[in-house]
């Protein structure tokens, strides 16, 4: 998604990539890397997909706990129990399509400015975190706005009193429920794994067989993403457990793993690395793949709209945890880069 709307158009930042999306995507530029001499960094490269994936977060929230989690399917519909297939379209799905490290990476070299054609930019990096901010949680609550208008033609019990909703759940046919539910849980399960495998071969064909050096990254990066995902899953569970109102977890993760891909960044920049060189795209797979993973921009904005639902219009939690998280990551951030890229 990156590349479609942005990245391509960025021949001199990254190695040009000439494949069947090359030359549809050269003629998409919204965004940009923020190295080049093309000005709006401000749109940074990772926005489309971090929006997109908080669309799908608030699309599988919805406006309440108690609703069902598939907007697109009825409320006795066998998979709208599998807790597992829910668990991963928010944490696997949602928190891989969005990416803090990433975004947090191109404002940190973009602040530092060094080897950017237009040298620091401070404002346009400034403006980069507010839009980014505000785009995703704006996509998070359209998300949420059309899970209410499928559920009003899907489920439209769940607008009613909670005596109807009583009535409806005990009268819904179980018996066809359970009939169906095998299929059901089948699909549900290798339908995923195996358009992930098809990827992943895809990859590597376009690594090996087509000579696609960018690909690698991708296949490489599939090895390294699920690890980053388990770490974030496990590190969520800390969310409420220190402070009430402070998902800890997620703040960790998203530390961690800007830190991570400052340091990284830092170092492919390095003349010292060859461009072509394994080592050279495991790092970026490592930063794509495993801090991309392990980083997440649709639960940290799904949170933040949650705080700021339980709280009064004039509470400041909300604020503080979402501006916090993004001034620590660019504090760490430039902490870790600048020293690497300046002096080493």
């Amino acid at each position: 998604m990156g590349r479609f709307f942005g990245g391509d158009c960025d021949a001199d930042a990254i190695a040009p990539v000439n494949d069947w999306m090359t030359p549809f995507s050269r003629h998409v530029c919204v965004t940009t890397s923020g190295r080049t001499d093309q000005y709006g960094g401000a749109l940074f490269i990772d926005l489309p997909a971090n929006m997109f994936g908080s669309l799908i977060m608030g699309f599988v929230t919805g406006h309440s706990t108690d609703w069902p989690v598939l907007p697109l399917l009825t409320h006795d519909h066998p998979l709208q129990s599998e807790d597992g297939l829910h668990l991963g379209i928010k944490t696997a799905l949602c928190g891989t399509i969005t990416t803090l490290s990433s975004w947090n990476a191109q404002m940190v070299w973009m602040m530092d400015g060094t080897g950017t054609d237009l040298g620091s930019q401070v404002i346009a990096a400034l403006f980069g975190y507010i839009l980014g901010m505000q785009a995703s949680i704006g996509s998070f609550r359209a998300g949420r706005t059309l899970a209410a208008w499928f559920h009003l033609k899907n489920n439209p019990h769940i607008f009613r009193s909670v005596n109807i909703i009583a009535e409806n759940t005990s009268n819904s046919p179980i018996a066809e429920t359970t009939k169906l539910k095998g299929r059901h849980l089948w699909n549900a399960r290798i339908i995923p794994s195996f358009l992930a495998t098809t990827l992943f071969v895809l990859y590597i064909l376009g690594d090996f067989y087509w000579g696609i050096e960018y690909y690698r990254q991708l296949w490489i990066s599939c090895l390294f993403g699920p690890f980053g995902t388990v770490i974030r899953w496990k590190l969520s569970k800390l969310n409420g457990k220190w402070n009430q109102w402070v998902p800890v977890g997620t703040f960790i993760s998203n530390f961690l793993a800007s830190a991570m891909s400052a340091v990284i960044s830092a170092v492919v920049t390095s003349p010292v690395l060859n461009t072509s060189s394994w080592t050279l795209h495991s790092l970026k797979a490592i930063s794509l793949g495993f801090a991309g993973c392990l980083s997440t921009v649709s639960s940290m904005v799904k949170e933040v709209v949650e705080i700021t639902d339980k709280n009064p219009y004039f509470d400041k939690k909300a604020f503080i945890y979402s501006y916090g998280t993004l001034i620590s990551c660019c504090l760490i951030g430039l902490l870790f880069y600048s020293p690497v890229v300046r002096y080493v």
